[in-house]
Protein backbone atom coordinates (compact mmCIF):
# COMPACT_ATOMS: atom_id res chain seq x y z
CA UNK A 1 0.00 0.00 0.00
CA UNK A 2 2.71 2.43 0.91
CA UNK A 3 4.46 1.95 -2.62
CA UNK A 4 1.26 2.43 -4.44
CA UNK A 5 1.10 5.76 -2.81
CA UNK A 6 4.61 6.46 -3.42
CA UNK A 7 4.02 5.80 -6.67
CA UNK A 8 0.72 8.35 -7.10
CA UNK A 9 2.71 11.12 -5.03
CA UNK A 10 5.38 10.91 -7.88
CA UNK A 11 3.13 10.79 -10.24
CA UNK A 12 1.19 13.97 -8.83
CA UNK A 13 5.05 15.66 -8.55
CA UNK A 14 6.21 14.81 -11.76
CA UNK A 15 2.83 16.52 -13.13
CA UNK A 16 2.78 19.43 -11.00
CA UNK A 17 6.78 20.16 -12.36
CA UNK A 18 5.15 19.47 -16.33
CA UNK A 19 2.89 22.26 -15.52
CA UNK A 20 5.13 24.64 -14.03
CA UNK A 21 7.16 24.14 -17.06
CA UNK A 22 4.53 24.36 -19.45
CA UNK A 23 3.56 27.48 -17.36
CA UNK A 24 6.68 29.53 -17.43
CA UNK A 25 7.11 28.87 -21.10
CA UNK A 26 4.28 30.77 -22.23
CA UNK A 27 4.94 33.34 -19.93
CA UNK A 28 8.22 34.17 -21.94
CA UNK A 29 6.45 36.74 -25.02
CA UNK A 30 7.77 37.38 -28.31
CA UNK A 31 11.65 37.53 -28.94
CA UNK A 32 13.11 40.57 -28.30
CA UNK A 33 16.34 40.46 -30.49
CA UNK A 34 17.34 40.71 -33.77
CA UNK A 35 18.97 36.50 -34.20
CA UNK A 36 15.51 35.20 -32.65
CA UNK A 37 13.47 37.59 -34.77
CA UNK A 38 15.09 36.52 -37.75
CA UNK A 39 14.75 32.89 -37.14
CA UNK A 40 10.84 33.32 -36.02
CA UNK A 41 10.72 35.06 -39.70
CA UNK A 42 12.19 32.34 -41.41
CA UNK A 43 10.19 29.50 -39.47
CA UNK A 44 6.84 31.45 -40.80
CA UNK A 45 8.21 31.48 -44.27
CA UNK A 46 8.96 27.60 -44.34
CA UNK A 47 5.43 27.14 -42.54
CA UNK A 48 3.35 29.30 -45.45
CA UNK A 49 5.69 27.43 -47.97
CA UNK A 50 5.09 24.33 -46.81
CA UNK A 51 1.07 25.09 -46.04
CA UNK A 52 1.44 26.35 -50.44
CA UNK A 53 2.34 22.98 -50.71
CA UNK A 54 -0.41 21.21 -49.63
CA UNK A 55 1.76 19.44 -46.87
CA UNK A 56 3.13 19.82 -43.53
CA UNK A 57 5.84 19.69 -41.47
CA UNK A 58 5.31 16.23 -41.11
CA UNK A 59 4.08 14.60 -43.96
CA UNK A 60 6.34 13.01 -46.29
CA UNK A 61 10.16 13.70 -44.07
CA UNK A 62 11.73 11.65 -47.11
CA UNK A 63 11.91 12.92 -50.38
CA UNK A 64 10.24 11.45 -53.40
CA UNK A 65 12.31 7.95 -54.82
CA UNK A 66 14.30 8.60 -58.13
CA UNK A 67 13.45 6.55 -60.97
CA UNK A 68 16.05 4.10 -62.36
CA UNK A 69 18.45 1.88 -60.51
CA UNK A 70 19.66 4.17 -58.25
CA UNK A 71 16.70 3.99 -56.41
CA UNK A 72 17.19 3.74 -52.56
CA UNK A 73 14.87 1.09 -50.52
CA UNK A 74 13.15 2.89 -47.28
Amino acid sequence: MGAFVALVAGIGVASAWCAVVLIQRGRRGPTENADGLLIEQAARIRARQLRSEGRGFGSHPYPKPRSGSDRRPY
